[in-house]
């Protein structure tokens, strides 16, 4: 069987809006049956939009530490699957993860502080103040308040909701995490300027931070946090984020207000356009910039996003006609950079190194996520479906023979054609470096706090100068 022949269901799925990341075994076996058994499912890295979503539902009932949340099952089919994924999770955690031995291209090794010992700089040195008890140092850079909730004052900052203001347009999207929906709205006292509502019940958001904390102990996105970091990064000019416009609440619901993005989410964007090759490299790098651009300066300001996707993206069109990106969803966001046992995001952006007992640098996990969130908007198509050991063939694959091997078996959805006929040489370079099995390997993004001592994408060809001639 030809584990890298795209079958006929689309591998490029939709998430659900957020997975703290628990793959459930139970919920692929009952795929692989459905779709012809597992070298069928794993061929195409996922089987349509069911996959992702029984990932979704086991990890919807459980944190993303893997402690059981019995406020998220509805039933006692979704306790089982609950109940499974916990175990599952417990089991991983308890498994040593061994990184298999990467070999860095030579002129990495040439650069100058190619690895952590060589530069004489831990890739877990954390970065001030990423701590409690650091002292932020004299240098003139603004830094993220310890507690990103308190960039909003809730609820001192939450106005009355005025129903007559804000004409309903449309819904985008549900907000199943947050028990909601997001909706168009147009705001009639702002030259009926286009909004998103983000709609969420008050017996779920509570009124500020620490209830909601109290209510929910065992959540892992906090809403309250999320509008912090946007306010925080608003009076920050930050460009790559959404504008906070408002939070507003009525008898029964809290209502959040940001900017409207013209073009949707990246994942939306990412199913039209050129077929995977040199043209689509061409419209693509511009916004990969953007995006490598954004987490870097997210980083910087000593926030750690923890849940970067294509679902996390949002695009929208400037006057000049060019497309702008969005960051968005900070809820599972942090000023700490060094985690253990701590799993966030969806499964197939997630690090190797989450699914290990030992510490993890959130700053190169979230370069991970930036190489996956890449590849998929390169290539249509998501590169392996779960990162944790034994989750995925694709995905074992490469840690067993590499990148680049993997690359050139893989083939395209719905085609014949490899992977590695499509892409040129300097975005394969970009991307193997991102997507490091070894985070000690693995690409940065720039940030400052490595003082120029680690390689970052910055020293790739294909962000300057993209795939070159055709």
């Amino acid at each position: 069987m030809d584990y890298f022949a795209i079958g006929g269901k689309p591998f490029l799925s939709r998430f659900p809006p957020h997975i703290p990341g628990i793959f459930n075994p139970n919920r692929l076996q009952e795929h692989q049956q459905q779709d012809g058994g597992a070298e069928a499912l794993l061929a195409a890295g996922v089987a349509g939009a069911g996959a992702g979503a029984g990932a979704g539902a086991a990890a919807g009932a459980a944190g993303g530490d893997g402690r059981l949340n019995p406020g998220l099952v509805q039933n006692q089919s979704e306790a089982f699957q609950a109940l499974q994924a916990f175990q599952y999770s417990a089991q991983a955690q308890a498994f040593q993860f061994s990184a298999p031995s990467f070999q860095p291209r030579a002129r990495v090794a040439e650069h100058g502080g190619a690895s952590a010992g060589a530069a004489g700089v831990s890739p877990l040195s954390p970065f001030a103040p990423a701590f409690p008890d650091a002292a932020p140092p004299d240098d003139g850079f603004v830094r993220a308040p310890q507690a990103l909730h308190q960039g909003f004052n809730a609820p001192d900052e939450v106005q009355p909701w005025e129903a007559s203001r804000f004409e309903v347009l449309r819904k985008l999207q549900d907000a199943t995490r947050n028990r909601g929906q997001v909706h168009l709205m147009r705001d009639t006292h702002q030259g009926n300027r286009l909004v998103a509502v983000k709609q969420m019940p008050n017996r779920w958001i509570q009124t500020c931070h620490s209830e909601f904390v109290v209510e929910h102990p065992t959540e892992t996105e906090m809403p309250w946090q999320d509008c912090g970091c946007i306010r925080f990064l608003n009076k920050q000019s930050y460009l790559y984020g959404c504008e906070l416009l408002g939070v507003y609440r009525d008898d029964t619901h809290t209502f959040v207000i940001t900017a409207f993005a013209t073009e949707g989410d990246l994942f939306s964007w990412c199913e039209g356009g050129e077929a995977p090759g040199h043209a689509r490299e061409v419209v693509v790098q511009p916004i990969a910039r953007q995006i490598i651009e954004g987490v870097q300066q997210l980083h910087d300001f000593n926030i750690v996003h923890r849940d970067l996707s294509l679902e996390n993206v949002l695009m929208t069109k400037m006057e000049d006609d060019s497309l702008q990106i969005r960051l968005i969803d900070f809820s599972m966001a942090s000023t700490a950079r060094v985690f253990r046992n701590c799993v966030r995001g969806k499964a197939s952006y997630q690090a190797p190194e989450l699914h290990g007992d030992q510490e993890y640098d959130a700053l190169l996990s979230d370069a991970f996520s930036v190489g996956v969130t890449l590849y998929a908007v390169l290539l249509k198509d998501y590169p392996w479906l779960s990162t944790r050991p034994g989750g995925c063939k694709c995905f074992e694959y490469v840690r067993k023979h590499g990148f680049r091997s993997y690359l050139a078996k893989r083939k395209l959805r719905n085609s014949t054609q490899k992977v590695v006929e499509v892409m040129s040489e300097p975005l394969v370079q970009l991307l193997e470096g991102l997507l490091a099995f070894d985070p000690a390997q693995r690409l940065t993004l720039g940030e400052r706090t490595w003082n120029g001592q680690r390689r970052s994408v910055w020293d790739e060809a294909w962000l300057h100068t993209g795939p070159g001639t055709d």
